[in-house]
């Protein structure tokens, strides 16, 4: 928590103001900031955090408050998708107005008072699913419970039912080819997640509605991914934040369970779970697949168990929402035995449904024996929207800003460190930070194998 905080720091404006990265930035922005805040206040309890950095914060945000009460969007907003189109300005307030009540902030704080004031003027209007769950939750927080039960009979009405499970999605019907085991869309596991936040935030919850509130969880649980994250930051953060407010409301002590995994190819294990030992992961390699594996589960209470399967493929070639080409400039190819130099041009752009992306993140595999060359990071911070520069084992990640529908090109070179032989092609992945699975991937390789 303290390096978290400290590091938290390094991107403050001297006005109070935060952003994605620090005084680089033109502007601070209104939604880090009050993300930013949150946390301090909530952070409180824990370490040691300077008021004067929560009273700096909320200064700066009282001076972007408009006379309807509503947020000023200032600075840019890299999660586009929370804007919800037309609602933008009320999706902000409402996230703003959320970041002061869960702070501590009590309904009669001005800034709270008049960010509720302008979303009741919206409340019953919009038509933006994420809007509509996120405002839900607000007016639970806040304890207006007749506006928040119109909204979730709204959600209600758009809630998608499968089996057990209940989640809502931006995006009500999925394609007809998209696999059972493909990633979650991030908004939708962010709109499913407030949704449970809204569902949760009352006095008292009736067995109905813990009911309800445990297949919402169903299907949250089934989206996290192999690291217990799920699509993107945003949407880990309120789906655990949901995930947590479940466990504290529907937590029964367990008694000692057993679960048992048995194998056709007389493979077996006991995973033994009791209250000694119920926060502690516990894991073991199954020895054959593709195999048959059976369960069996033994004792009460309640366990979660996620099976994980990981192979490689090849990218696939997907251009719906980023356009994503490279140039190789020439290379010297005579002497093979010598380390040489590679120039990459890459070219990109924005091509899908909204005017501009999210932060993006253009992310260049090293081809084998390969890295860049010294100073890369000096030239490609003077290129177009270039925010921020990071290089780790094998891979060059440059942030930008955003992308629009105009072409920006990245120009930079890659040395031979190790000659290595068979060079096999690397690739570049062009991919929206808040919407992962909006992305592009292409390979390129070496002209002289």
């Amino acid at each position: 928590l303290e390096i978290g905080y400290q590091k938290e720091l390094t991107y403050k404006h001297s006005n109070g103001s935060y952003s994605a990265f620090g005084e680089r930035d033109g502007n601070g922005n209104t939604w880090l900031t009050a993300f930013v805040t949150k946390c301090f206040g909530q952070a409180q309890k824990f370490i040691f955090i300077d008021p004067k950095n929560i009273q700096d914060a909320l200064k700066w945000m009282a001076g972007n408050q408009l006379l309807s009460g509503c947020y000023a969007n200032v600075g840019t907003l890299l999660h586009t998708a929370m804007k919800g189109g037309v609602d933008d300005e009320v999706s902000l307030t409402a996230y703003v107005t959320a970041a002061l009540l869960e702070m501590g902030k009590d309904v009669d704080d001005p800034m709270v008072s008049q960010g509720l004031q302008c979303l009741k003027n919206s409340a019953t209007s919009t038509t933006s699913l994420y809007t509509q769950a996120l405002l839900a939750y607000i007016f639970s927080l806040a304890g207006e419970m007749d506006i928040r039960n119109i909204l979730l009979k709204q959600l209600d009405q758009q809630a998608i039912i499968s089996g057990e499970s209940i989640h809502w999605s931006h995006k009500p019907t999925p394609s007809s080819n998209a696999s059972p085991w493909s990633e979650p869309v991030a908004l939708d596991v962010e709109l499913t997640a407030y949704a449970l936040l809204a569902q949760l935030t009352k006095p008292s919850l009736t067995q109905k509605e813990i009911a309800k509130a445990t297949s919402i969880v169903a299907w949250l649980a089934k989206q996290r991914n192999a690291y217990g994250g799920f699509s993107s930051t945003q949407d880990t953060v309120v789906a655990l934040q949901a995930l947590a407010k479940y466990a504290t409301t529907a937590y029964t002590p367990s008694e000692e369970i057993n679960l048992v995994v048995k194998s056709t190819e007389n493979f077996q294990h006991t995973f033994n779970i009791q209250s000694a030992n119920r926060l502690v992961f516990q894991q073991k390699t199954l020895p054959d697949v593709p195999g048959m594996y059976t369960l069996e589960a033994s004792g009460q209470g309640c366990v979660y168990v996620q099976t994980v399967l990981r192979y490689n493929i090849l990218p696939l070639k997907n251009m719906k929402t980023f356009s994503l080409s490279v140039e190789m400039g020439k290379a010297r190819c005579e002497q093979l035995t010598s380390p040489r130099s590679l120039s990459l041009a890459i070219h990109t752009s924005y091509v899908g449904s909204r005017s501009s992306s999210n932060m993006v993140i253009v992310e260049v595999k090293m081809l084998s024996g390969f890295s860049p060359m010294e100073g890369t990071s000096q030239l490609l911070l003077q290129q177009p929207l270039v925010k921020k520069v990071e290089f780790g084992a094998d891979t060059l990640n440059i942030y930008l800003d955003e992308l629009s529908k105009n072409t920006q090109t990245y120009t930079f070179t890659i040395s031979q460190s190790v000659l290595v032989t068979n060079l096999k092609p690397a690739t570049i992945k062009v991919y929206d930070y808040y919407l992962p699975d909006e992305q592009a991937t292409i390979q390129y390789s070496d002209p002289c194998e």
